[in-house]
């Protein structure tokens, strides 16, 4: 059987503001933006299977968003380890040059990661996967 959800109408309704004062006169983007015309107009046409889609999507990037977050904080714990051995006005060079081999494989592992976020390289290495 050929699926019905359209995609377009899925990614709309990820970014809808519930939350936005002036939502019961105009729909708003999660960025602030108001919906367009056209978006409006497509989005009031949703099916019950288009919204579970949307639901099950906001579902994955908050669980993705969850999991970033405890991989920045583990970056950060990892590096206060060492910070708390090294004199005031250390850099994260001087905690790396302390680190054991297996606190620096972390840390590598880490560090692509969390300050990747947003970038070209986080894009490149995560998008699709």
């Amino acid at each position: 059987m050929h699926s019905t959800v359209r995609p377009e109408v899925v990614l709309l309704l990820t970014t809808l503001d519930l939350n936005h004062p002036d939502t019961r006169q105009r729909p708003y983007h999660r960025d602030g933006r108001p919906f367009t015309r056209a978006e409006r107009d497509l989005l009031i046409t949703f099916t019950p299977e288009e919204k579970a889609a949307a639901i099950a999507q906001i579902e994955l990037e908050d669980e993705w968003q969850r999991e970033l977050d405890e991989m920045k904080d583990a970056f950060v714990d990892l590096l206060m380890k060492y910070f708390a051995k090294l004199p005031e006005g250390s850099v994260v060079s001087d905690a790396v040059a302390i680190m054991t081999d297996e606190d620096y494989a972390e840390f590598e592992r880490l560090a692509e990661i969390a300050t990747a976020e947003d970038t070209l390289e986080f894009r490149a290495l995560y998008e699709g996967s």
